[in-house]
């Protein structure tokens, strides 16, 4: 735990050191701006999804129906963990059986107009080492309904956002909790427009979350449980370097207010303004950045001193069969209900094509935290973890694609979390083989 500290200690000297130049460049601009996510955690700032430039882009398979073009992809595998429960002691081991889609809609009602539809779900039948069963349904994180169309030379977009997450290892501080149950759904707009050599853009959304996690006994997991409301406004100012690439000024407003099962005493109203600079897109045909930086000024209670954020993401693809992305940030997050972690994430991917049918995957990750609106009251048997923690995981996949439409794939992935809180560290064990097959 020394160690923990020295290097959250390190961390934190860092970004005071950075925060004075920040605020200094911020309070000249005058801009709005909304800051785009690198992780799929929601933060304070934003309830973007995980940035395009995380994700290994493959070839598309859509196959045309009168004026729509869809891809729809079924799925069936087996998957074990060690530590279904994320327990220190106590572990209780699982197998399961699920099966699933993903289906993608584009719906082109013009060459200006275009609605498309996103959805996943999966079945999973849960077989657990203390001899009980259970069966769950999740609904993928890039579920989404969205519509494009333009104005004259103004493009607008509607969407929805939603999903219904059960993996409690995507709270950085869930402990004792198999389900994490959680729905999230955002509904927002956006607006960009160009004017002579910078591209204007105006944002808002609303985004809700509810999160009733269980244990593997199927009690109430403590503070895993609450609720949350935001609201966001935002807007960019950005000047084009190059045809893919921007810099410029982003802002974002936030009001949010929630509840959690294991925090008594402490407000839930969470404002924030943040404001940054930015640089953003492709710098060559082979490489994508994505770099911000900034201050955020919080209403909380207790209160939360000015911090600063920081993102950055670069993706690069060496040649057709290799490519890497690193990416880093700072930022304060939403974990349950209204309650803020400060977060540190440092993460890779490396994908290579070994052969023409076999692709190799490996994606190591560091996340160090620090519960700002620190849950001390909590039942650490049963809720969230307080305090700092450190977790890093490692994952590895091979894929086997011998047919177009059909591919195989087997992972390996190690979690590992030490926290200051008691009960608050586990470790973890999964392997999983899945079958796909695109129709």
């Amino acid at each position: 735990m020394l160690q923990d500290r020295h290097l959250i200690s390190r961390l934190k000297l860092f970004f005071r050191l950075l925060c004075p130049y920040v605020i200094t460049i911020s309070s000249a601009i005058l801009c709005l701006a909304q800051v785009t996510a690198l992780r799929a955690q929601e933060r304070i700032r934003t309830a973007a999804r995980e940035l395009e430039i995380q994700e290994f882009r493959q070839p598309e398979t859509f196959i045309r129906i009168g004026p729509f073009q869809e891809e729809l992809t079924g799925f069936a595998g087996i998957d074990f963990t060690d530590n279904s429960n994320i327990v220190q002691t106590g572990k209780v081991s699982r197998v399961s059986f699920f099966q699933g889609f993903n289906l993608d809609t584009i719906w082109t009602l013009s060459h200006i107009n275009q609605l498309e539809f996103n959805f996943g779900g999966r079945l999973r039948e849960d077989f657990y080492g203390n001899g009980t069963s259970n069966v769950n349904f999740a609904i993928a994180p890039n579920s989404q309904l969205q519509f494009k169309f333009a104005i004259d030379d103004v493009q607008v977009r509607l969407y929805d956002n939603f999903s219904y997450t059960q993996d409690p290892t995507t709270n950085p501080v869930a402990t004792n909790t198999t389900y994490l149950n959680s729905f999230n759904n955002i509904i927002g707009a956006e607006v960009k427009k160009n004017i002579n050599l910078a591209v204007l853009t105006l944002s808002g959304d609303y985004s809700y979350n509810n999160e009733s996690g269980t244990n593997a006994q199927g009690q109430t997991a403590g503070s895993s449980n609450g609720s949350r409301n935001t609201f966001r406004v935002g807007s960019s100012l950005g000047f084009r370097w190059s045809p893919t690439f921007l810099y410029g000024i982003e802002t974002s407003l936030s009001k949010t207010n929630g509840s959690s099962g294991g925090v008594r005493g402490v407000s839930s109203n969470v404002n924030s303004i943040n404001l940054g600079p930015f640089i953003r897109g492709a710098i060559t045909r082979l490489t994508d950045l994505d770099f911000g930086v900034g201050a955020t000024l919080l209403d909380a209670k207790p209160s939360v001193p000015p911090t600063c954020y920081l993102l950055a993401a670069l993706r690069h693809r060496f040649n057709r069969n290799f490519q890497v992305i690193l990416s880093g940030s700072h930022d304060l997050i939403f974990t349950t209900g209204s309650d803020i972690t400060e977060e540190y994430a440092f993460a890779a991917a490396a994908q290579l094509n070994l052969t023409r049918f076999i692709t190799f995957t490996a994606n190591p990750n560091l996340l160090v935290g620090d519960s700002r609106i620190a849950p001390n009251q909590v039942n650490f048997q049963n809720g969230t973890i307080g305090g700092n923690f450190k977790e890093y995981a490692i994952g590895a996949s091979l894929r086997w694609n011998p047919r177009r439409h059909l591919s195989a794939t087997v992972s390996y992935d190690f979690r590992r979390r030490d926290a200051e809180a008691p009960n608050g560290s586990y470790s973890q064990n999964r392997i999983l083989f899945e079958i796909d097959y695109v129709f």
